[in-house]
């Protein structure tokens, strides 16, 4: 046997390894699955190498073409903290940047009050600030003086830091200055890894790119440890390492060593690989939806026409660097999601705390004691009664004692407790996989869904009537797909930089020669670092784009050839019509390219895959694994067969109801679906030609509390969509990096569903006495007209009506702080004002489109009356597409439940919301309780001003008692006393 035709794919998670080895001439595949070894995660490689070796005839003498490893080191190092003590060198007065950070922070607008802000990685006293400027065009403003910057460096010596970052302002666009430090650096502490940031990431943004460049050397040293660890034990077994990145493609381990950063998500990257080698390169279906659903959690991610979208940016934990991953979303839903019933609102919740592996679910008979959605699972028999070929028996008996507590809370029998659990964690993991598809602008029902991980075969037939998205697809080895993604993918490099102009400051030669320059370099790190032949490569050119005044950039990808045809029109038209996608709008404000990029990767070689057998019929053998009872919307099915999947040929139908297991999952075909085994071994679920009518034994009032729960949870994701529509494309600075924008979801009486900021609509409704038609939308910004819902000029507040056929369903609303309204001063907000007047424009409660026909004279004569004119007009439009997309989903409630139970739930959730209010107020005490607090000066010298609060509880209400607050002052520090707010 030829060493060379053998490559190994490794992929390490947090209980086990899984490994995964290929035959390259054959398609032969070999597989293991080894506990991991968190103390250092190459023992576990090379153990789970060694028992699949041990397998393979002449194995120990193999020597392997190819190691590709996806590992979790660096990720674990930053959420765990166990990265090195990281040196900071800073342009002069740039020393509090990691302090500084972003203004946004978990939790929106104020949240930095509570938030516990984490310690900065490099801290202060490892910060030196050296001499010397560049302008951000790449001129020296001040020259680099290196005699004082090593004075200053010489202070830091003595604390002998492990790893050392240089970060200067505008070196994205030279590089000369950090190049001078790193040498200083070199001679003062040699033997020290030194990043800077002109490498690690030459762009805009001196916040993102200081802390992606500190998190580089943060995760250096460890991950230089792991891969020296993982190279030894490797010596003689194998001719390559090469190491999974976070946007899908590998990395030798000289650049893996340089640039950590760029796989410190290189774990949730493999399952979405193996989804695109199994799936997207070996069957007609390369649009796919990806789940991962494991024990804790479900990653889900999008892949358009055979390739993941990846998004420009990773977040680990609280921390965002700006490097590229497959864009991954992960919700906290998995098979151990602790199922709960507050007593407060007496709502079914699921996750996203975990039982973990310790005590893990209750079926798993380790001591776990509240009901989880594994348990509930095994309750309504969708899981055999052993996992892992038998060796892991599961205690039904646990699992219904755990599941019936929860039945009790309810008042509901103990399979409505069990459905409900698993209709409440699908609903979770459904407004993931709508991040990924709808919010992206994608239509669900133009993918199939793609399901793996341990857990995800059980719930992909649920997920698949939900998303629409067909045929619901289960590769072979589900458990193990990851690996198998890292054995199969390809080497990857990029290279980009800073090009920041707007399409009337540059021309299309620019752009060109900027992308030839970036592909000159990228073909030589190909060639020279990952021993890839010119020839062998494949190149993509892209752009980071943004309206002129946005702070988000939009990637696109440039086809060269329209490109140098059509000139800048074509990356105009190009970024337009991805904008609409995103976000559903585009605008005539110029257009800025900000980064060009281009990417290299192998050319693929493809790889034979082992075919299965062809059945002479489409039915399958008569050898069943087992049978169960499986319940399903109440109803019991008797005698449902379990299939082997390894006993399934190529042409095999399974009509549901029935299970298919396998030692790593088992899939879960409902009444009324039917597999069909492919060549290869993937599973495709569709509705059965014959499927006829699948009648729940249940009357719709018995499911009203799981329907509530599951409308909660649309409303919660309705307004997540408009919160990241309004951060990611609006102007002023207030919203898109303060967060201080507001909105509201309420039914058609104007009452609050989800929201912050109150049930003012009511307030206005009662106003408004001329028409309300479909296509209205609203504006003001005059606290008077709406109750006090917003608190000055400078908050614009778009109000929508939401019908279906002509009836009123929904309204929906947001606002948005503009950073100019006109008025006295730059900003609108003058601490000298003595009336509101002095604020800026005032807009009362004014219809601005009618039946969708903007009234565009008013709002031009609205936009005259500011000095930012194209920002408040895009954040406009932002408002505008916020509130239409959260009606969109309200009118996609409305048709998923009909008429009757849409509004039936609304006024449930509503009820269930008071009773949970009047809950809280009843058990306050009795007493008055006060509060005062003192504003020190009102803007003119005058103060300190008094408010002062009496809160009494009467009955079932809270009686809030003003009256010690000083008088209205004569200047701008008034607040309107509003109730809804």
């Amino acid at each position: 046997m030829e060493s060379s035709s053998y490559r190994l794919g490794v992929d390490v998670g947090g209980t086990f390894t899984d490994l995964i080895l290929i035959r390259e001439d054959t398609g032969d595949t070999w597989r293991a699955k080894v506990p991991s070894t968190p103390e250092d995660q190459s023992l576990a490689v090379i153990d789970g190498k060694d028992q699949i070796l041990e397998n393979i005839p002449d194995g120990a003498d193999l020597v392997l073409h190819v190691v590709n490893h996806g590992t979790t080191v660096a990720t674990n190092s930053i959420l765990e903290q166990k990265g090195v003590r990281v040196a900071l060198v800073v342009t002069e007065g740039y020393k509090d940047i990691l302090q500084t950070r972003r203004a946004q922070v978990p939790g929106g607008l104020a949240s930095w009050i509570i938030w516990p802000k984490p310690e900065p990685l490099a801290p202060l006293e490892l910060t030196v600030e050296a001499p010397g400027r560049l302008a951000s065009d790449g001129n020296v403003v001040r020259e680099f003086d290196k005699e004082i910057f090593a004075k200053r460096l010489r202070v830091i010596v003595e604390q002998k830091p492990d790893a050392v970052t240089i970060s200067l302002i505008n070196s994205f666009a030279n590089p000369v200055h950090e190049q001078v430090a790193r040498q200083v650096v070199a001679d003062l502490l040699p033997n020290i890894p030194v990043s800077i940031s002109s490498e690690v990431l030459p762009e805009l943004m001196e916040y993102e790119r200081t802390i992606t460049t500190v998190v580089n050397s943060y995760i250096e040293p460890c991950v230089r440890r792991y891969l020296d660890n993982l190279l030894d034990g490797l010596k003689g077994k194998a001719k390559h390492l090469r190491i999974l990145r976070s946007d899908g493609g590998l990395s030798s381990v000289s650049l893996a060593k340089q640039y950590p950063v760029s796989w410190v998500m290189s774990g949730p990257a493999g399952g979405v690989t193996g989804a695109v080698s199994v799936v997207a390169k070996q069957t007609k279906y390369e649009n796919l939806i990806t789940l991962d659903m494991g024990g804790t959690s479900t990653d889900v991610a999008l892949v358009e026409n055979g390739a993941p979208r990846i998004r420009r940016e990773t977040k680990i934990g609280d921390l965002v660097v700006k490097a590229p991953s497959i864009d991954v979303r992960t919700v906290g839903a998995g098979g151990g999601s602790i199922a709960r019933v507050p007593e407060v609102t007496k709502a079914l919740r699921v996750g996203p705390e975990s039982a973990g592996s310790v005590p893990g679910p209750a079926c798993y008979g380790k001591g776990g004691t509240m009901a989880t959605v594994s348990d509930a699972n095994a309750v309504l028999g969708y899981r055999p009664a052993s996992l892992l070929d038998g060796a892991f028996p599961l205690d039904l008996e646990m699992a219904k004692r755990a599941v019936q507590q929860v039945a009790d809370d309810l008042d509901v029998s103990l399979y409505d407790a069990a459905e409900g659990i698993l209709k409440i964690s699908n609903e979770t993991i459904y407004g993931a996989l709508r991040l990924v598809s709808v919010e992206q602008g994608y239509d669900p029902r133009d993918f199939s869904l793609v399901a793996f991980g341990g857990a995800g075969p059980l719930h992909a037939c649920s997920l698949g009537k939900l998303l629409g998205a067909w045929p619901v697809i289960i590769p072979p080895s589900p458990g193990v797909l990851c690996a198998l993604g890292e054995a199969t993918t390809l080497l990857r490099h990029e290279i980009g930089r800073a090009f920041t102009r707007t399409l009337n400051q540059t021309s299309a030669d620019e752009v060109v020669n900027g992308f030839y320059a970036l592909l000159a370099q990228v073909k030589q790190v190909m060639r020279d670092e990952q021993g890839v032949a010119e020839e062998k490569q494949r190149h993509t050119f892209e752009a980071d784009v943004r309206y002129s005044g946005q702070a988000n950039n939009v990637s696109v990808t440039v086809d060269l050839d329209a490109f140098q045809t059509d000139g800048l029109a074509h990356l105009r038209t190009l970024f337009d019509a991805e904008h609409v996608k995103l976000y559903t709008y585009s605008l005539s404000t110029e257009v800025e390219i900000v980064n060009l990029r281009v990417i290299a990767e192998e050319s693929r070689a493809e790889l034979p895959v082992k075919k299965l057998e062809q059945a002479e019929s489409p039915d399958p053998p008569n050898s069943l694994a087992s049978s169960t009872t499986l319940v399903f919307e109440g109803k019991e099915y008797k005698g449902c067969p379990i299939w082997n999947r390894s006993s399934l040929l190529a042409g095999h139908i399974l009509k549901g109801p029935c299970i298919i297991t396998e030692m790593d999952s088992n899939t879960l075909i409902h009444p009324g679906y039917q597999a069909e085994v492919d060549a290869i071994g993937n599973i495709f679920i569709n509705e059965a030609s014959d499927k006829g009518s699948v009648k729940a034994s249940q009357a719709p009032e018995e499911l009203q509390t799981v329907v509530v729960d599951i409308f909660e949870n649309a409303l919660r994701n309705a307004r997540a969509e408009m919160d990241a529509l309004m951060t990611r494309t609006t102007m002023s600075p207030a919203i898109r990096e303060q967060q201080d924008e507001f909105n509201v979801i309420a039914e058609p009486g104007g009452k609050m569903l989800v929201g912050q900021f109150g049930s003012f609509i009511g307030d206005f409704l009662e106003a408004w006495k001329e028409s309300i038609e479909p296509g209205d939308i609203f504006l003001t910004n005059d606290p008077y007209s709406v109750a006090g819902a917003v608190s000055h000029h400078n908050d614009w507040l778009i109000l929508m009506p939401i019908f279906v056929n002509e009836k009123l369903i929904a309204w929906t609303s947001n606002f948005g702080h503009m950073t100019d309204v006109g008025g006295a001063v730059p900003g609108s907000l003058p601490c000298a004002a003595n009336s509101v007047f002095e604020e800026g424009i005032q807009i009362p409660v004014t219809k601005v489109a009618v039946k969708g026909v903007w009234n565009t004279d008013l709002m031009e004569v609205i936009y005259r009356n500011v000095r930012l004119p194209e920002w408040n007009r895009s954040d406009v439009r932002a408002l505008v597409a916020a509130c239409d997309i959260a009606g969109r989903r309200m009118i996609e409630l409305h048709q998923r439940f009909g008429d009757a139970m849409y509004f039936a739930a609304i006024d449930d959730l509503l009820s269930r919301n008071r009773k949970a209010v009047a809950s809280i107020i009843s058990s306050m005490p009795g007493e008055p309780a006060y509060f005062e607090d003192w504003i020190d000066d009102d803007g003119q010298g005058v103060g300190p001003w008094k408010i002062g609060c009496t809160m009494t509880k009467k009955g079932e209400k809270l009686h809030f008692d003003f009256s010690e607050t000083d008088p209205q002052s004569p200047s701008s520090i008034n607040f309107y006393l509003s109730i809804a707010m």
